[in-house]
């Protein structure tokens, strides 16, 4: 296999790593709406600054999101909003396929 074929498959397992975990999903979801700073985006999902800063830092390492500083304040915006139709289109395939459950009577 040659050496940009592996960088592409590499790429691709790193963006599925930033995918992996609910709260970074959301906070793309919330990114696509317009720039927003971490304690926004963390009082909206009920995390710490902390916390969110990490999801964004993960983030920002596979490529989705980048900041952009104004004065002293940090604005995290996504790069890629089309991976966004990447995950719901995967997610609604896969929802589909399970059993309907039976509702509480």
């Amino acid at each position: 296999m040659d050496s940009l074929k592996r960088e592409r498959f590499q790429v691709g397992a790193d963006l599925f790593k930033a995918l992996s975990h609910p709260a970074r999903l959301e906070l793309l979801e919330i990114l696509a709406e317009g720039p927003r700073c971490v304690c926004d985006l963390a009082g909206t999902l009920g995390l710490t600054a902390s916390a969110a800063s990490k999801f964004l830092a993960q983030l920002r390492e596979a490529g989705l999101v980048e900041i952009e500083r104004k004065g002293l304040q940090v604005e995290y915006h996504i790069v890629t909003p089309c991976v966004l139709k990447v995950t719901d289109c995967a997610v609604s395939a896969i929802m589909a396929k399970r059993p309907k459950q039976a509702l509480p009577s």
